[in-house]
């Protein structure tokens, strides 16, 4: 039997940019080239479609524009955890302040080379979307929405 048409839901919250929060799934793809597993939250943000399909709990489906996404969170649900990417991986903890007051503290992690590995390298990267793991869960934080970030200790 084909998996083509069949996509992993997770269930998350969105913000917008004038400050409305949606709940719903978004849908995952079951396999990516890039590695094992299944596609992750940050990997569909990045792709280079402008809209992704969020289903609501009534049934409906409502395509939301990624340009307007604030930051898009989970908390349970699909471990998106790559054990060879993560050998590679540096911690960067952090406090993100964005545009419209909400604010977010938590690591991310960096794969960038060892010369190119300071925060500010990273908040640098060309992707619009990076992620923090934070103690209420996981969020994806669009670039062009945050006004200020400030470097923790790990």
């Amino acid at each position: 039997m084909s998996d083509w048409a069949s996509t992993t839901r997770l269930p998350v919250r969105v913000m917008l940019a004038e400050g409305l929060s949606v709940q719903g799934e978004i849908h995952l793809q079951p396999r990516v080239a890039a590695h094992d597993g299944s596609e992750t939250p940050l990997e569909l943000l990045n792709r280079g479609d402008s809209f992704l399909p969020l289903s609501m709990a009534h049934g409906k489906v409502v395509f939301l524009s990624k340009a307007q996404m604030v930051a898009l969170t989970w908390s349970e649900g699909g471990n998106f955890d790559d054990p060879i990417r993560r050998s590679a991986a540096r911690s960067i903890r952090m406090e993100v302040m964005m545009v419209g007051g909400s604010e977010y503290q938590g690591t991310a992690v960096s794969e960038l080379p060892p010369i190119r590995s300071r925060a500010l390298d990273f908040l640098n990267e060309l992707e619009s979307f990076f992620q923090l793991s934070t103690a209420e869960g996981t969020v994806c934080l669009n670039r062009r929405f945050v006004r200020a970030v400030r470097p923790m200790p790990v």
